[in-house]
C-alpha cells in the first residue's frame, strides 16, 4: 500500500472515531413509558457494553459516558422500580460471556447528540475545578451538552454494581416518583480498561420492572379492616371467671 493511501485510510479512521460518532444515544434501548398504576415490566437484551466502564466512571476523575450503554423510561406516577442488569453472553454482536454489571440511575435525560467534548460539555467540566476523564459520574450528578449549546443536569438518584458475589447479575428497587430516567450499565472490573486492544464487548441484558405504590386511601381502607377485625376479636374472646 502506499504511504498516501495508507495516510488516508488513517485520515478516515480516525473521522470514524471522533466524538461526533460517540454521541449518548437511547436509540433502541428505550424501556417504556409507564402509568405507574399497574404492574408492568419489559428487557432489551441485544446490546454490548464495556467490562470497566462503571468503576472507571466511579472513581474521583469520573469517566467516558460512551464506556456503557444509555437507556431510558418515563412514570407517569410514582412507582417502585426494580431495575436489573445481567450478563447475556447471546447478544450481538462481538459478545462475550463475562460481564460483571453495574449500572447507575438519574431523573432526566441527556439532550440529542450530547457527548463529552461538546463546547457545553468541556465548559462544565472545566469548571468543576478537577480534571476529569470524562462527563460521566456513576456515584452522583453531572451535566453533559451537545453542539447545539443544549446542556442537562442528570440527576443522581443510586446505583447498583455486581462487586460482591460476582455472578454476572444485579439488580435493585427503587422508589420514584413521576418523571423520565436514565440508566446507564457498563461493567464493575476495574482492571479490564487495561486490557489489551481492541477492547472487548460483553452482552449485557437491561429489565425493569414496575410495582404500583398504593394510594393513601388504599393505606386507610388495610388499617381500617385490621382494626375492625381485631375488635370483633377482642368481643369475641371470652372473659376469664
Amino acid at each position: 500500500m502506499k504511504k498516501s493511501t495508507l495516510n488516508t485510510a488513517l485520515f478516515l479512521a480516525g473521522l470514524i472515531s471522533l466524538p461526533a460518532m460517540a454521541h449518548v444515544s437511547y436509540t433502541n434501548r428505550d424501556l417504556g413509558t409507564f402509568s405507574g398504576l399497574s404492574a408492568a415490566s419489559n428487557s432489551i437484551t441485544n446490546q454490548t457494553t464495556y467490562n470497566f466502564g462503571w468503576a472507571d466512571a466511579a472513581d474521583t476523575d469520573w469517566g467516558d459516558s460512551h464506556k456503557g450503554k444509555w437507556y431510558k423510561f418515563t412514570l407517569g406516577n410514582a412507582a417502585d422500580v426494580t431495575l436489573t442488569a445481567s450478563a447475556n453472553a447471546t447478544a450481538t454482536p462481538a459478545s462475550i460471556g463475562g460481564l460483571l454489571p453495574a449500572f447507575s440511575l438519574y431523573q432526566g435525560l441527556a439532550p440529542s447528540a450530547a457527548y463529552d467534548t461538546s463546547a457545553v460539555s468541556l465548559t462544565y467540566r472545566a469548571s468543576l475545578g478537577f480534571p476529569t476523564e470524562g462527563s460521566l459520574n456513576a456515584l452522583g450528578s453531572f451535566k453533559i451538552g451537545n453542539d447545539a449549546g443544549t446542556i442537562s443536569q442528570l440527576t443522581f438518584v443510586g446505583y447498583a454494581a455486581d462487586e460482591g458475589v460476582a455472578d454476572g447479575l444485579v439488580s435493585k428497587t427503587f422508589a420514584l416518583g413521576a418523571g423520565s430516567y436514565s440508566l446507564w450499565i457498563g461493567g464493575a472490573n476495574y482492571a479490564g480498561q487495561f486490557s489489551p486492544l481492541p477492547l472487548n464487548t460483553y452482552g449485557v441484558t437491561a429489565s425493569i420492572g414496575i410495582a404500583p405504590v398504593p394510594e393513601p386511601e388504599t393505606y386507610a381502607m388495610l388499617l381500617a379492616g385490621l382494626g375492625l377485625i381485631g375488635a370483633i376479636a377482642r368481643r369475641r374472646t371470652p372473659k376469664a371467671a
